[in-house]
């Protein structure tokens, strides 16, 4: 193995700054392609980064190009987190199985990084490029191609003891701009009026962090919390659920964001919950026909230089067809055709 709806909403591929970030039409694969295309793919396996999120679904693609079965590492009720493993059950030789153990992401922005300096091939991103990678891109005068492959979204937390269900986006916007700081001022009942809101927050450029300002803030400023910054996908859970069994050291008037993906299919804390946006809460029904508001695109990026029929580009195409849109789907995404 060689080693950024409401800001932006095209389905299928979007544009940030011209000459940075460009867009192309989904390239037309035909389904007698398939057979020497996954073979290519095996035979110069591309260097793959990209987001927490999108680790697990990385690992199933290699799983399905190797013809290995996979499986969970953890049952969905484990309360850690969780991605896909080779079936130990099944005859699999070692070299494989290591391949597949291998691919372990960098997290979105160092993903990014990696790509723009030319150290991995190809990404699967939570998100579009932030505006400091698309500086440093544009720095190094590379030009990154997106297209979307699967749709997840963006959603809000809070601890189960907390009666909230649903929240106008309107007053998430208001609460992460410093507007609203009781639960009161947010139209919950939590017995004390003077109640609260514990917002939390992840790190500048993390992909919860940057989808937090692109589809719920805008032009809207957040507050400067530093106090109330967590680290990582499980940062938001350990603050506001606590021990996953007891809920010792919970917060009741904690609120929070994550994806989709992250809360429903990758990591589990039975004193968290996610709650509803506008009247809608996140499935992947409602993802899927964008009842849901803050339904969100995933991506598989690379670099516009990249070479025709490059290990990259095969890979991509690969994941855009509907071959690769099964796996998507297996994986637990909603795909995008």
């Amino acid at each position: 193995m060689r080693n950024l709806r409401s800001m932006v909403t095209a389905l299928g591929t979007a544009a940030l700054v011209a000459g940075v970030v460009s867009s192309c039409a989904a390239p037309g694969i035909s389904p007698t392609d398939i057979p020497a295309m996954r073979s290519a793919i095996v035979a110069d396996y591309p260097s793959v980064d990209g987001s927490t999120t999108t680790g697990p679904l990385a690992r199933l693609l290699a799983c399905d190009l190797l013809g290995v079965p996979c499986i969970w590492s953890a049952p969905a009720s484990a309360n850690i987190e969780r991605t896909y493993v080779p079936d130990l059950n099944a005859a699999i030789p070692s070299q494989t199985a290591s391949t597949i153990t291998a691919i372990k992401f960098s997290t979105t922005h160092n993903a990014y990084v990696n790509l723009i300096e030319g150290k991995t091939d190809v990404l699967l991103e939570a998100r579009l490029p932030s505006p400091d990678e698309l500086a440093e891109a544009s720095a190094k005068g590379v030009e990154l191609e997106t297209h979307a492959f699967a749709l997840d979204a963006f959603v809000f937390l809070v601890n189960t003891n907390n009666p909230t269900e649903n929240m106008p986006l309107a007053t998430l916007r208001d609460i992460y701009a410093g507007k609203i700081t009781t639960w009161s001022g947010a139209s919950i009942d939590l017995g004390d009026p003077a109640a609260k809101i514990n917002a939390y927050q992840r790190e500048p450029n993390s992909g919860s962090q940057e989808l937090m300002k692109q589809m719920v803030m805008g032009t809207t400023p957040m507050v400067d919390a530093p106090q109330m910054v967590v680290q990582t996908m499980v940062g938001p859970y350990n603050a506001i659920g606590g021990n996953p069994v007891t809920g010792d050291g919970g917060d009741r008037l904690g609120l929070g964001f994550s994806v989709y993906y992250y809360a429903a299919v990758m990591f589990s804390n039975p004193q968290v919950k996610m709650i509803g946006v506008d009247g809608v809460k996140p499935t992947s029904a409602t993802i899927s026909s964008r009842a849901y508001p803050l339904a969100a695109e995933v991506y598989v990026v690379t670099r516009k230089d990249a070479a025709a029929g490059s290990p990259a580009l095969k890979y991509r195409d690969w994941l855009l067809s509907p071959d690769g849109q099964r796996v998507v789907k297996q994986s637990g995404y909603v795909p995008v055709s």
